[in-house]
């Protein structure tokens, strides 16, 4: 099948998160035999040099495009529907030269909603099945500003089959738009399962986190918890991994807990260098205030890291007795509690079993093959 994926992004060496969960999809999906081109429109404000106008490069065997003309903020001053025009013409064009250089594709695969509103118009315009899949927290809230429900109500409908990455995500799209969905999780990378796991323990325990460096976070609860605990200096010490606008004050906060010598700021890493410290960590803690169904959880898992997470979201389809202990979200005391076990406890996880859990439910082939089966079902009903 030939399958054209529409991204947020392409992962580049400079900014190695963007699109990187519809890139592992689509090197998944190559890999058990589809023809994958990626499309993608930068329409972001970014300071730093990139390239202007049309790129195009293979990465992996996959064709990847991408379109950066004029950021959506300046076309968003004229209004929404002249905004969606602008946008429509850089996927429109791109969509366009795809098809010149590799044929009309067999279906569109959309990720986010508001790159899956503009897949509804390549689809109305070009006779072409979609569709679309939702890993945006934003829509897994209890109330939806009014231009996420316009969006939503513009696209979800439109879709022939939408997929959520949740089941608790699965309920909020039906609560806001009555809009049925299929589950299909997220997936670990490949990556994250081509290591021998060494579960050795030199005396000291790792714990780790990953993500982006946002109140949403909650990162500014692990000092305020490990402060009440008050275990023994030599015996821990905590890596958070990401960047973002609260670097300065996390920082800021460790100072003042006198924690500095144990909690650490590493910043934004590449994939390689995030599977390399997670190998080398004991225990792994999401102190999330929203979340959908977390790959940075998923990724922890895969290493055998015994989980410890806050409740949102997600979270419960994938933490259990034999990987993880949850937590309620903002709830320190709570969380100080689950640290102290996992200090004191952690060894009594069996991080194999762990690993084999996630590698079965998680894995690149697993997710490839349901997403496959959804693709077959919804262009088999377009072409009958």
């Amino acid at each position: 099948m030939y399958i054209l994926l529409i991204s947020r992004g392409i992962p580049s060496e400079k900014d190695p998160l963007w699109g990187c969960f519809e890139f592992d999809q689509a090197r998944a999906l190559r890999s058990i035999g589809h023809k994958v081109v990626v499309l993608s429109v930068d329409e972001r404000v970014r300071f730093y040099k990139r390239k202007v106008g049309l790129m195009h490069k293979v990465v992996d065997g996959i064709d990847c495009y991408n379109y950066c003309l004029i950021p959506k903020k300046i076309s968003e001053l004229f209004g929404f529907n002249f905004s969606s025009k602008v946008s429509f013409a850089h996927y429109d064009f791109l969509f366009k030269k795809i098809v010149k250089e590799h044929g009309k594709p067999d279906i569109i695969y959309s990720h986010y909603l508001t790159t899956s509103h503009l897949a509804t118009l390549l689809k109305k315009k070009w006779g072409i099945p979609l569709v679309a899949i939702e890993h945006w927290s934003e829509i897994n809230k209890d109330s939806l500003s009014a231009w996420v429900k316009k969006v939503g109500q513009l696209t979800y409908n439109k879709v022939d089959e939408l997929i959520s990455v949740s089941l608790s995500l699965r309920d909020r799209i039906k609560q806001h738009f009555g809009v049925n969905s299929v589950v299909i999780h997220n997936m670990v990378g490949a990556d994250f399962f081509n290591y021998q796991y060494d579960f050795s323990f030199d005396g000291k325990i790792r714990f780790v986190t990953t993500g982006r460096l946002v109140y949403g976070k909650g990162f500014d609860l692990l000092p305020k918890a490990f402060v009440k605990l008050n275990l023994p200096k030599d015996k821990w010490e905590m890596n958070i991994i990401g960047g973002g606008e609260e670097y300065s004050n996390l920082q800021k906060q460790i100072n003042e807990c006198d924690l500095q010598d144990n909690i650490h700021l590493l910043g934004q890493k590449t994939k390689k260098d995030v599977v390399d410290i997670l190998r080398n960590s004991n225990v792994f803690i999401l102190p999330s205030r929203a979340e959908n169904f977390s790959v940075a959880v998923l990724e922890a898992l895969s290493c055998g890291l015994p989980v410890i997470s806050s409740i949102c979201g997600g979270i419960r389809e994938c933490i259990s007795d034999f990987n993880g202990l949850l937590f309620p979200v903002d709830d320190v005391d709570a969380l100080a509690n689950s640290i102290k076990y996992m200090f004191e406890n952690y060894q009594s996880y069996d991080r194999q079993r762990i690993v084999e859990d996630c590698r079965n439910r998680f894995s690149p082939n697993v997710i490839a093959h349901q997403l496959t089966d959804v693709f077959e079902d919804v262009v088999r009903k377009f072409n009958s």
